[in-house]
């Protein structure tokens, strides 16, 4: 039986988190099909490695704009350390970047705020429902990008405290440089809004003036512009053209595009969304129904930051009529540092909301332990081998974790953490596994290694129609990604696209981009994915004898 003593030590919950991590977020999570965003990353990865140029990401040969290449090259490593270029290979950096995630919240939370808050801040963060049942279960860049970005929030914080100025400016552009090599131009507006509110709020605003900032943007324009000086003396492609497209991946998601009253519906409805996102640790926002709150985060320098930085980097994606939840990561932190701060200050307190919060809580726990027996009776799952014995052990566990959150009045949130993590050990092993059932990505997959076997030693080409204009992300990709990877991984070898007809080559199109051609249509190529148009398999009937599926 576990000790009194130690379940009060807020360290047993962060250690116990972590013992439960890897087999939390690795277990079965090669069942996950890949997901259309997840594929991109997945597909130019895989070209950079199978290539072995680094500088230049593509799909299907050509260039890709929309993200620069350095989320790409984790992922390449991670392709080299498992040896394949599966699911669980492409989404192992993202999980190793929550577990540094959340150990950064720890450490910064921890050290402004003391253990108590550190550990169930980093608690907090890898249990948010967005993040346990959709983030970590695909290979996207958010996690990763935002975790630098809060590191970038914190150093900021700690040496303008210490007015170590130099190391702020130095260390603010190197993340930035590297979160920019990331994902772009986002990366200068954190940068901008947050240096702004961390000078201005305390009164050091011609400190932006100085010559220790002025190294800041030195070493920004060195590490971004020494990529791009790479970038463009490798390929024939102006500067403009890649500003372009970069500046309208920033700025598509706006009134400019969607209209005023998308816009005005989409800040209304925005902060109801989030909090649907972001739930069971919502709840926590009752305390700021709560008295006294503007004066105890004033008088607190740490809270009075967070709430600046999460209040002005907000703005641009409230103001956003088309954004992802995904988005924001960065900001969740601060977010919950400060609603814990009060949660456990009212606790103290008695307050009769914080009693609120936690039956709340307590009541969903309640409700997860019958949950997992809904598996005995659903068609798809109650066939599946142990699944009595799963569904036995999950439900145990909550029970056990149900009574200790009731009994330890004080370690309550750290118990809902906890529990958090079984219930998506229970999803891992419950319902991660019907993931191969039932849906299109897998029929696409199996398609993908059948018209692999049967072109196998002959060349495969994706014909891009010369007549047809380049769209404009994608230039000419028109694939569906998730495709493209599953057919490239097949045939562990780049499908490059062409505008050339050749006699012996294989070629996969839209029909529309062969209506006039002389082809001998071999077979279909994609099938049952979303809106997909008929793609065909074929080769052009020149003078030589047609190659078909026997030969």
């Amino acid at each position: 039986m576990i000790k009194k003593d130690l379940i009060k030590n807020h360290y047993f919950f962060l250690v116990l988190a972590l013992l439960l991590f890897f087999p939390v977020f690795l277990t079965n999570i090669e069942d996950q099909p890949i997901s259309e965003d997840e594929s991109i990353r997945a597909l130019v990865a895989f070209e950079m490695h199978k290539s072995t140029d680094y500088i230049t990401p593509t799909i299907g040969g050509e260039p890709y704009f929309k993200k620069p290449p350095l989320y790409n090259w984790l992922i390449t490593a991670s392709y080299t350390m498992f040896g394949n270029y599966s699911e669980t290979s492409l989404r192992f950096p993202m999980i190793l970047s929550l577990l540094f995630f959340s150990l950064t919240i720890f450490f910064f939370v921890k050290k402004e705020m003391g253990t108590k808050m550190g550990v169930i801040n980093a608690l907090i963060f890898m249990t948010i429902g967005r993040i346990l049942f959709f983030e970590t279960l695909h290979g996207l860049i958010d996690i990763t990008y935002s975790w630098l970005t809060y590191l970038f929030f914190m150093t900021s914080y700690v040496f303008f405290k210490k007015k170590k100025y130099l190391l702020l400016f130095v260390s603010a552009y190197f993340i930035t440089s590297i979160t920019y090599l990331m994902k772009g131009l986002p990366s200068l507006v954190f940068l901008g809004i947050t240096l702004l509110v961390l000078f201005i709020s305390n009164k050091q605003f011609k400190m932006l003036f100085n010559w220790r900032h002025f190294v800041g943007i030195f070493i920004l324009i060195i590490i971004v512009g020494g990529y791009y000086l790479l970038y463009f003396n490798a390929n024939d492609i102006s500067p403009e053209e890649l500003l372009w497209i970069l500046l309208d991946q920033t700025t598509r998601r706006t009134v400019i595009r969607f209209g005023w009253l998308t816009t005005l519906m989409g800040i209304f409805t925005f902060p109801f969304a989030m909090f649907y996102h972001f739930l069971p640790w919502t709840v926590l926002i009752l305390v700021l129904f709560t008295k006294g709150n503007y004066k105890k985060i004033k008088s607190h320098p740490f809270l009075k930051y967070n709430v600046l930085i999460l209040v002005f980097n907000i703005i641009v994606y409230w103001t956003s009529p088309e954004v992802h939840a995904r988005y924001i990561i960065m900001l969740l932190p601060p977010f919950f540092t400060v609603l814990t701060w009060l949660y456990f200050d009212r606790k103290e307190n008695n307050h009769k909301l914080v009693t609120v919060i936690e039956y709340i809580l307590g009541i969903l726990m309640m409700a997860a332990c019958i949950a997992p027996f809904g598996a005995l009776f659903h068609e798809v799952t109650k066939e599946f081998s142990h699944i009595l014995f799963n569904v036995i052990w999950v439900s145990a566990a909550l029970v056990l974790l149900t009574i200790l959150f009731w009994k330890q009045k004080h370690m309550r949130l750290f118990w809902i953490a906890i529990a958090l993590l079984v219930i998506r050990l229970g999803f891992d092993v419950i319902v991660l596994p019907t993931r191969q059932l039932n849906t299109p990505e897998i029929p696409a997959e199996n398609l993908a290694i059948e018209v692999a076997e049967q072109t196998e030693g002959k060349p495969l080409v994706s014909y891009w129609n010369p007549e047809f204009e380049p769209f404009h992300y994608y230039r000419k990709s028109f694939l569906l990604f998730r495709y493209h990877f599953y057919l490239s991984r097949a045939r562990d070898e780049i499908v490059y696209i062409s505008s050339e007809k050749k006699p012996g080559v294989i070629y996969f199109a839209f029909e529309e981009h062969i209506k006039d051609e002389q082809v001998n249509v071999l077979g279909s190529v994609v099938q049952n994915i979303e809106k997909t148009k008929p793609c065909v398999l074929f080769t052009f009937d020149f003078e030589d004898p047609p190659l078909s599926k026997d030969n």
